[in-house]
């Protein structure tokens, strides 16, 4: 008889396979459907993105969006410390990020679609492993919260999920 424990494990497993294959065929099913070979090619130089901008713009608008979540909240003198740990990992990660956008920018001219979808699939991964880090931290800063203060970020933090298109905030 087998583990209650593998056996949710493996369901996960199956799920996430799944998931994996779905959006597999979905990537060749719309390339399929695409025009090839594309009448005007696509010109050669990446999209504006994280790392094609100046990179004090970019720390800038990490200290603007923490000092910004820093007013929302309310932060008190006693708060600050989870505060300052809070924002350490924000820019910690930000900073990250930004490098890693940027060496994908400085090659992306010279990638096949091969290394385009490794250098994605890095950048993806560093994102998971950079909010494994922010969680914690997070998770800490809240625990201090006032009620009145977590009610404020719930809302801040349902805001910034619908403004950016998420798939799995309710829409209507």
């Amino acid at each position: 008889m087998m583990d209650p424990r593998s056996t949710v494990r493996f369901a996960g497993f199956r799920a996430v396979l799944a998931l994996g294959f779905a959006v597999g065929f979905a990537s060749l099913a719309f390339a399929q459907n695409s025009q090839y070979p594309p009448q005007n090619p696509p010109q050669t130089s990446p999209a504006p993105g994280p790392g094609s901008r100046n990179p004090e713009q970019a720390k800038a608008r990490v200290e603007e969006q923490i000092n910004r979540l820093h007013q929302q909240l309310g932060i008190t003198a006693d708060q600050e410390p989870q505060w300052n740990a809070f924002a350490a990992v924000m820019r910690a990660n930000a900073e990250h990020m930004e490098g890693l956008y940027r060496e994908r920018a400085s090659r992306f001219n010279q990638m096949n679609a091969v290394e385009s979808l490794r250098s994605y699939q890095r950048i993806v991964q560093a994102h998971a492993e950079d909010l494994a880090r922010l969680v914690p931290a997070f998770e800490t800063l809240y625990a201090s919260l006032t009620p009145d203060q977590q009610r404020i970020a719930d809302q801040v933090f349902r805001y910034q999920n619908r403004r950016r298109g998420s798939r799995t905030a309710p829409h209507g």
